[in-house]
């Protein structure tokens, strides 16, 4: 079983990137302002460009903040995944006989939604692709609208009544969420392809020149290194600002390399259909299905 001494966590958890994004376009903002303000001013409305001036500082100590923000939320992923790896090995004991031996059996991804957040595609007889659900799709530009609307709103508000610092916050609330919805549906936009002609699995690009361009894509495997897929589930507890709590299942569809290594493909909250793509995966590799969890029949 690896461990998370070697870097998989590390590779698997980066930086909140809302909070990276929004964070970088305060520091050039401020940076902008305090130097060359000079740049700025013909392109805004003079309000916003001397408000910007002013605060130039503010915005570059807000930008610095948010990246250490992220960074630490980044740290604090790999030690909670250390933690819960630990916990996991001490409870299993030195054997899983029925869960795979040399299998890790710790959650790849941290939490996981509730709904069916991607789906199994079989575009020919040799490929098959996962592709974001129409629910996936509609929650992003949910996301991506709250944002564009609400801060819209507030700035054109300020700047119609020459009042520009009550939408300063707004109007970043909304761009964070903006930008969360536009990085959600890029992320959740990008494929998985299983393709035979080439004989590799990927993440990323849905178009290959040949097998030699597997390596420049996020995440990718031979076809040949799969040796099982693993289906496995995760209880997911959210709290609320009234301090209510619920609670959900998440499941994650994995790839295991004969390295040991594993490979996410799917996490969401739709058992039965993460398993009928488990099985359709499995079939098209000739390769077993681990699913201890399945409930008797």
């Amino acid at each position: 079983m690896m461990s998370l001494s070697q870097p998989e966590s590390a590779r698997h958890t980066k930086p909140n990137p809302a909070l990276n994004v929004l964070g970088t376009v305060l520091l050039i903002v401020g940076l902008v302002a305090l130097f060359v303000p000079s740049t700025i001013q013909p392109l805004l409305p003079p309000e916003l460009a001397g408000l910007l001036v002013e605060h130039a500082k503010l915005l570059i100590g807000l930008g610095i903040a948010l990246q250490v923000i992220a960074t630490l939320t980044r740290f604090k992923k790999i030690i909670r995944g250390g933690y819960r790896l630990g916990q996991q090995q001490q409870a299993a004991g030195p054997h899983q006989p029925d869960k795979g031996e040399d299998v890790d059996w710790t959650p790849l991804k941290a939490g996981g939604a509730n709904f069916r957040t991607h789906h199994l595609v079989q575009v020919s007889p040799s490929r098959l692709e996962v592709r974001p659900s129409i629910q996936m799709m509609l929650f992003c530009l949910l996301f991506m609208a709250l944002g564009a609307g609400v801060g819209g709103v507030f700035v054109v508000t300020g700047i119609r009544d020459g009042n520009l610092m009550t939408a300063v916050i707004p109007g970043l609330v909304g761009l964070v969420f903006l930008l969360t919805g536009a990085l959600l549906l890029k992320s959740a936009s990008k494929r998985r392809v299983f393709d035979l002609s080439l004989g590799g699995y990927w993440r990323g690009s849905g178009r290959l020149n040949g097998p030699q361009a597997l390596v420049t894509q996020a995440e990718w495997a031979w076809l040949q290194e799969i040796k099982v897929i693993q289906l496995l589930q995760e209880r997911v507890t959210s709290r609320s600002d009234n301090g209510r709590s619920r609670s959900y299942w998440s499941y994650e569809l994995n790839l295991v390399l004969i390295d040991g290594r594993r490979l996410n493909v799917m996490d969401h909250g739709n058992p039965g259909r993460i398993r009928q793509d488990a099985e359709v995966i499995g079939q098209f590799l000739g390769v077993p299905v681990l699913d201890p969890f399945r409930p008797s029949p």
